[in-house]
């Protein structure tokens, strides 16, 4: 029998600015599971390394500009939500507004309709963006007030796999253990939200059997599991979205690959330049529209061209 365990850490406590958050994982698991053992993957927030990292920041300290007050007046966005994105130098590539058959989706989701339809009126519409760094946010940035005191929003981490790699490092260094680290954020979906891992440390993100032989000694077309994602989800089952007060999860018994190079940034979101990438869209619309009818093939063809 294979077995897999996810523990909660509930001792974490409110993290401020300047705390040492491998000694209080530590400290946590010591307390809640006898120990840190080897091969423990270690599944933590990026929330609680914004507070470490001082990324936090009261909303009336921010300067809005022209520019965010337009693209304010445009969208319905609050002008001091529209520029904390500019100020993390994100480039805007959706606009979802809450309106229309999204507010039906959310509503359905929710167990208070009130709430919910005040929170869509005032949020009025969600940003996808792409960071300085080439990875994708389908939500405002990665900028967040969830579970902050009123007025106080965080940003994302700069670089959430060197702080998965700082935070597995220490620990480390303290208990004499190998373990992984992994960084989870909640992301947009089509029909919800889920929590994706954005840094991770000691651990392949991402399985490497594509075209090994399956049972019956045919070539798979498959084996890319995304392995930081799928624990990365089965820790979020944990964290919860609301007032769970779990930043913290340990994953036990589950045997990965260790890696002291591979991360989220260079194995999953691996960079290439903007052409690149508008190349490779502009390919993927050309082949679309050989499969579509003539009418889609014609708009299709024709996006491909502003690409």
């Amino acid at each position: 029998m294979k077995k897999m365990e996810v523990f909660g850490l509930q001792t974490i406590g409110e993290i401020e600015a300047g705390d040492e958050l491998p000694a209080i994982i530590v400290k946590a698991v010591g307390d809640e599971l006898g120990c840190v053992e080897d091969k423990d993957i270690i599944v933590m927030t990026s929330k609680i390394i914004s507070k470490a990292m001082g990324l936090v920041k009261k909303k009336s300290d921010v300067n809005v500009s022209k520019k965010a007050l337009a693209v304010s007046k445009r969208t319905g966005k609050d002008p001091v939500w529209v520029q904390m994105i500019m100020d993390e130098g994100h480039k805007v590539l959706a606009v979802i507004p809450m309106g229309g058959m999204f507010r039906n989706h959310v509503l359905d989701a929710s167990e208070d309709h009130g709430r919910s339809n005040k929170l869509c009126d005032y949020e009025q519409c969600v940003f996808i963006t792409l960071s300085p760094e080439g990875r994708l946010h389908t939500c405002d940035a990665g900028i967040d007030s969830s579970n902050h005191a009123e007025g106080l929003v965080s940003s994302m981490p700069p670089d959430a796999d060197e702080a998965a790699e700082a935070v597995r490092e220490e620990i480390m260094a303290q208990t004499g253990k190998e373990v992984a680290v992994i960084v989870a954020d909640t992301e947009l979906m089509p029909f919800g939200t889920m929590d994706f891992a954005v840094g991770s440390s000691g651990i392949e993100p991402r399985s490497k059997e594509f075209g090994m032989p399956d049972s019956f000694g045919k070539p798979k077309f498959g084996g890319m599991d995304l392995t930081a994602y799928e624990l990365t989800s089965a820790a979020a089952l944990l964290f919860g979205q609301v007032n769970a007060g779990i930043p913290v999860v340990i994953v036990r018994g589950y045997d990965y690959n260790i890696s002291n190079t591979e991360n989220i940034g260079n194995t999953i979101w691996s960079q290439t330049s903007s052409g690149k990438t508008r190349e490779t869209i502009s390919e993927i619309l050309n082949v679309t529209a050989g499969a579509q009818g003539i009418r889609r093939r014609i708009l299709l063809k024709i996006i491909s061209w502003f690409v």
